[in-house]
């Protein structure tokens, strides 16, 4: 029963997501910044996450715009008129859903290649790097070639993603993943865009490069690629995962940090410790969040990008 219940409710979710996407794309191609900003503010208030929002409602609003100009139903103004609006939204979001107290501890910088000049796509890849405590540098659109390359010496990141949308962006990336591969200690290399994800040859361009289908894709590799980069645990960085899914939870379940508090039978100063992984927790304290949160102590204290199930008590 429980389980027909999850995935009627997925199910939902789905279908509400797909109408609020509709319902955002249609307020963009009318240059509406009241209705399209009204769907944002209602998806912040309904707790809807940064991935879903980011790549089923405002990517595809951003295909169809992209499509309704290609077909001249809008003008170019129109077009960078939605551009606008939709970055205004970029940022909004970027203030709710920002980890203001982070100690990052992997470097990742993003850029589109030299003379591409479509970033919004990159830019949201940015967001949800950035969301996730890592240190983001994002360089945005057009970056020359021997700039990117230059700043990835000075600032060695352990992964370096590269946007092209444009067919000649193609030789661009090629040229950046040679040169980066002969490094000494050379970062992995996502490629992500129009221009590589319609051509599989790319795929031939090094082993340390990956192509993504999407920006959550992009994220799924770069995880997979930081791991493998620092495969040790260490105490601060999983005392940081465990804070940010605590919060999460608490987020989902419309709690202030008071009645997790109350709901756990620990002080209000514990549970923020714990959000802002400042906190060394014991077992004890593991249970009793993982007890009033409704989910069991394994999965929170997994790791912080599998699934959780929650359970069926609730404090």
């Amino acid at each position: 029963m429980n389980s027909f219940r999850s995935i009627s409710t997925r199910a939902q979710r789905k279908d509400n997501l797909e109408q609020i996407q509709v319902q955002y794309a249609r307020g963009l191609a009318t240059g509406s910044v009241d209705a399209s900003s009204g769907v944002i503010e209602d998806l912040i208030t309904r707790r809807c996450s940064l991935r879903d929002i980011y790549s089923r409602v405002i990517t595809p609003s951003l295909v169809s715009i992209g499509d309704l100009w290609c077909s001249k139903d809008i003008s170019v103004a129109e077009e960078h008129l939605a551009t606008q609006i939709v970055l205004s939204h970029l940022d909004r979001l970027s203030s709710v859903f920002g980890w203001r107290d982070r100690r990052p501890s992997y470097r990742v910088l993003i850029a589109c290649v030299e003379g591409e000049r479509h970033w919004l796509g990159a830019r949201m890849f940015a967001d949800l790097c950035s969301t996730h405590g890592w240190s983001v540098e994002f360089l945005g659109p057009d970056v020359p070639n021997e700039a990117l390359i230059g700043r990835v010496k000075k600032r060695a990141p352990q992964v370096v993603a590269l946007s092209a949308t444009m067919a000649p962006g193609m030789d661009h990336a090629r040229h950046i993943v040679r040169e980066l591969s002969s490094l000494a200690g050379p970062p992995r290399i996502i490629l992500g865009g129009h221009a590589i994800t319609n051509r599989p040859a790319t795929q031939a361009l090094g082993a340390a490069s990956a192509i993504a289908r999407d920006i959550i894709d992009g994220f799924e590799i770069g995880l997979k690629f930081l791991r493998a980069a620092r495969p040790k645990v260490i105490l601060k960085e999983y005392l940081f995962a465990l804070g940010r899914r605590v919060r999460d939870l608490r987020l989902k379940k419309g709690w202030t940090q008071e009645q997790l508090a109350e709901g756990a039978t620990v002080t209000r100063v514990c549970v923020v410790a714990v959000e802002g992984g400042k906190q060394n927790v014991s077992v004890d304290i593991v249970i009793r969040l993982a007890n009033a949160l409704g989910v069991s102590p394994e999965a929170l204290m997994a790791d912080e990008h599998e699934p959780i199930q929650i359970l069926g008590r609730n404090p």
